[in-house]
């Protein structure tokens, strides 16, 4: 029964929406044929030059109906109303991502591989910056879709010991600059 209410619903939607395209078309046509006839006037004799307009691809009624029902069909509404609960949960899960990140990062560190270099002993690991960009969007088809921008780092570091080289300042190697794209399924985020 609410699958023949909401086809319903969306026929009377439909018929609205290209009646009133239909309106607007003849309207439109009108105001262009006013538009593009030459003002005339007594003291007028020499011909005005036209400015030249290029010609813009406009949408046929059919595109502009089929556009307008696509983004009134059940489907494309449902995906709307998941749009905005995928929004709201996503800063919450950048949160997560960032201390994700940070636990990475801990653990790179904790499992140094040192080798012998110069008579130093040297390593590298990968480090994380702090998410600069956290962004939810949705596809044109009404998909929810998520990205986080951050840097991530390689350091280096080099001591006359392990010891030693622990306690450096790291020097960085390598800058890069990282965006993951997330998509929300099933009520959640997924990566």
């Amino acid at each position: 029964m609410t699958s023949i209410q909401n086809i319903g619903i969306g026929t009377a939607v439909a018929a609205l929406a290209i009646s009133a395209l239909i309106g607007a078309s003849a309207a439109h046509a009108q105001s262009q044929l006013n538009a593009q006839a030459p003002p005339t006037s007594a003291s007028d004799s020499a011909t005005v030059p036209v400015a030249y307009t290029p010609t813009v691809a406009k949408k046929t009624l059919g595109q502009k109906v089929e556009a307008l029902v696509t983004k009134i069909t059940p489907d494309r509404i449902k995906r709307d109303i998941e749009f905005r609960k995928a929004s709201a949960q996503f800063p919450e899960f950048c949160r997560h991502w960032g201390q994700d990140l940070h636990d990475r990062e801990t653990n790179n560190l904790s499992k140094l591989n040192f080798s012998q270099r110069d008579g130093f002993e040297t390593a590298t690991y990968t480090a994380y910056g702090k998410i600069a960009v956290c962004e939810s969007h949705q596809s044109k088809d009404g998909y929810s879709i998520g990205k986080i921008t951050y840097e991530e780092y390689t350091y280096y570091i080099s001591g006359k010991s392990e010891d030693e080289a622990r306690r450096a300042a790291p020097k960085t190697i390598n800058d890069l600059r990282t965006t993951e794209i997330f998509r929300w399924d099933k009520g959640k985020w997924f990566y």
